[in-house]
């Protein structure tokens, strides 16, 4: 079956009875760092940021995220803590439509921008490539987070040298009003 015909079996849902165990399931098997507890409270909270993409009724793909600002009052972004594609549907454009459904889920809640944090490597530039630009790089200090540095330029960040484990770049996007 052509790329294309496949597309046409894809859609995205809210979290839901039906499909919440995959999604749960293939959030744990591919971002082991998310907290089930924290995921359930917010996905009470922010439900329709809380998205499957599914394959006719599996959840091949799931993102969910959540308004900053109940933590971190002086951040008004949508973070996205977490989006995965199962192996075998990455590199397919999935991602990209997982991503666009939610930046569109964070226009709902009245957001004007999505930030998220990357460990590196090829998902910065998926999220290059999807509009998305470096601020910061942050490191893990005696259990909190610090900036270390702060960039002003996409050339700032390419000639940056991140230490190999323990940092993460901030990434964030603008979302256009509709």
């Amino acid at each position: 079956m052509k790329e294309w015909e496949n597309m046409k079996q894809i859609r995205i849902d809210h979290i839901n009875r039906q499909n919440e165990k995959a999604f749960y399931d293939l959030a744990a098997e591919y971002l082991p760092g998310s907290s089930p507890d924290k995921m359930k409270q917010y996905a009470l909270r922010f439900p329709k940021a809380f998205l499957a993409l599914m394959l006719e009724d599996q959840v091949i793909g799931v993102a969910y995220g959540w308004l900053r600002k109940p933590e971190f009052q002086d951040d008004d972004s949508f973070a996205l803590d977490g989006i995965a594609i199962r192996c075998e549907y990455q590199k397919k454009g999935y991602g990209r439509t997982l991503l666009t459904a939610f930046e569109s889920s964070a226009r709902e809640y009245g957001a004007t921008e999505v930030s998220l944090g990357s460990a590196g490597g090829y998902v910065e530039k998926f999220y290059m490539d999807c509009g998305y630009l470096p601020r910061e790089y942050k490191v893990w200090k005696n259990g909190i987070t610090v900036v270390e540095k702060t960039f002003h330029s996409i050339e700032e960040y390419a000639s940056y040298e991140q230490r190999p484990s323990d940092g993460f770049v901030v990434m964030y996007k603008r979302l256009s009003v509709c």
